[in-house]
């Protein structure tokens, strides 16, 4: 095999595009592995680690770098086939041909006069821009994009204060409109429950863990993991947080994400202990004071306490027994993993959903100690580089470094697929931890996706290895069907992410594995 790269010079393309390149260069018998990227600092330190020679390549987010490793055929008929991928113009079908799609604001606002959000998901550089104009449009702003400079956030926000507006995001990957799932969503029942996020794996995981319980949600605003920060001052969750305690049908507040600077806080609590409604917090790892809980404000330690908290709240249950209840780690699931323990070493988590990221270090400290990550608790235990895995470490692939000009790993598991098999692969690690997010916009089938990267590892006795499907039977992938590949494969699945990181430390702990 052999590896070959060539640059395009001032050719941007969408992730998707980028994808769907690459996997149909891929289905070629001579090419062993293709990857197509903008070329940011990270990307090509990606495919420095995976041995492409990049020394003659610069950086330049507007520049498309085309990565290849075949054998059997002249590299220069891949490159050509891939730039003839790319051009193919998209192909619609009569019925498309008849229909109007508008190809700008004016347009889109002429067919739907009465909208009042928009939603916008283009590269981060642009869609300040845009954002700006839906504002002066009046209309609310969910904004999927990333990679937005945080100055620009602020003034959107703050222009969206102004005019009684909302701007979700940037890097809002997650909302519920009236039970309608937005961007990463899953299929759950539609209920008394609001929710406000910083937080899309987070808000995910409620949502998920309500409907578990039973219990719908009506509404879940995200609103970008930066704003709970003091550059910005919770500008949107504080907006979100009251359009939720003014809503008629919301009965009970969930608010999710990691914690809030302490103004921010202090602002969102007070707000919290006024209202006539009961709130649950989860922002995890943040301190509170207990005396607020007699203010029917209550603290939740993990997501899928906030969601049993919640549930127990709008049943009129016990909230004690409620926490109660999930204290104890899963007795038959910690028998399986016995049987599945092979080999000691090091814990690795590899994540697509940044907040199950998070929750999983909060747990996994109190456990095992320093924790390090590309998005660590404390900034002192940051990997040096992100590629290269150090000690008991988690890793989150949804992070920018990993999504400049590629696909969120929710929807494209390729990038994550090549490093399991690495740990897979490492006899330093002895328990590997992973998650798998369904819904709506999320990749099709990530279980197998998985199962291939296991099947692919040379190696003869196994890590420990434990997921959490974060979805419902009632989402595209059903969640049933994925854990039942899942455990086929040797995984053991748990019922939250908090429960599988509590098993994970579990057993990396041991000092005789």
């Amino acid at each position: 095999m052999m590896k070959y790269t060539r640059v395009i010079r001032g050719k941007y393309y969408d992730s998707v595009t980028l994808m769907l390149a690459a996997k149909e260069l891929q289905n070629m018998s001579e090419v062993d592995d293709a990857s197509l990227s903008m070329t940011t600092d990270a990307n090509l330190r990606i495919l420095e680690a995976a041995d492409y020679d990049i020394s003659t390549i610069a950086p330049n987010p507007s520049d498309l770098v085309i990565a290849i490793d075949c054998t059997d055929i002249d590299p220069e008929k891949v490159f050509d086939k891939a730039i003839e991928i790319l051009e193919k113009p998209r192909v619609h079908s009569a019925e498309e041909e008849t229909e109007y799609t508008p190809r700008s604001l004016d347009g889109a606002l002429s067919v739907f006069a009465d909208a009042n959000l928009a939603l916008i998901s283009i590269a981060g550089q642009y869609a300040g821009d845009v954002a700006r104009d839906c504002l002066e449009r009046g209309l609310n702003v969910m904004l999927y994009s990333d990679n937005v400079p945080l100055e620009t956030e602020i003034e959107l926000k703050q222009m969206a204060s102004n005019k009684d507006l909302i701007v979700m995001g940037p890097d809002c990957g997650t909302a519920i409109i009236k039970g309608i799932g937005i961007g990463f969503a899953n299929a759950c029942p539609v209920g008394p429950v609001g929710i406000v996020a910083a937080a899309g794996t987070g808000l995910q995981e409620v949502h998920v863990q309500l409907a578990k319980l039973e219990i719908g949600v009506l509404h879940g605003l995200g609103t970008g993991g930066r704003d709970v920060r003091e550059s910005v001052g919770g500008i949107s969750f504080l907006s979100a947080m009251q359009a939720l305690i003014d809503d008629e049908e919301t009965q009970c507040l969930v608010l999710v994400g990691k914690p809030p600077s302490e103004n921010v806080l202090e602002a969102i609590i007070k707000n919290a202990t006024s209202c006539s409604k009961p709130v649950v917090t989860a922002f995890l790892g943040a301190a509170y004071d207990e005396d607020d809980e007699k203010n029917r404000v209550y603290y939740a330690g993990t997501l899928e306490e906030a969601a049993a908290i919640a549930a127990a709240v709008v049943k009129g249950e016990d909230v004690a027994a409620a926490k109660k209840s999930l204290k104890k780690i899963d007795h038959d699931l910690k028998n399986l993993c016995e049987t599945k323990a092979n080999r000691s070493g090091f814990l690795r988590g590899l994540f697509s959903g940044g907040t199950l990221a998070y929750e999983a270090q909060q747990i996994l400290s109190d456990k095992l100690g320093v924790i390090r990550s590309n998005a660590p608790l404390d900034s002192r235990y940051k990997l040096n580089n992100s590629l290269k895995p150090e000690g008991n470490c988690i890793i989150d692939y949804g992070e920018d470094e990993f999504t400049q000009g590629r696909l969120h790993p929710m929807m494209d598991l390729a990038f994550r697929r090549e490093r399991l098999v690495e740990q897979l692969e490492d006899k330093n690690v002895g328990v590997i931890l992973i998650d798998v997010v369904l819904g709506y916009g999320a990749h099709p089938d990530p279980a197998t996706e998985i199962v291939d990267a296991v099947e692919k590892a040379r190696v003869e006795d196994y890590p420990l290895m434990i997921a959490y499907v974060c979805g419902t039977d009632q989402d595209p992938q059903n969640a049933q069907e994925q854990t039942r590949i899942l455990e086929q494969a040797g995984f053991v699945v748990c019922r939250s992410n908090a429960q599988a990181a509590s098993l994970a430390g579990e057993f990396a702990s041991r000092s005789d594995r």
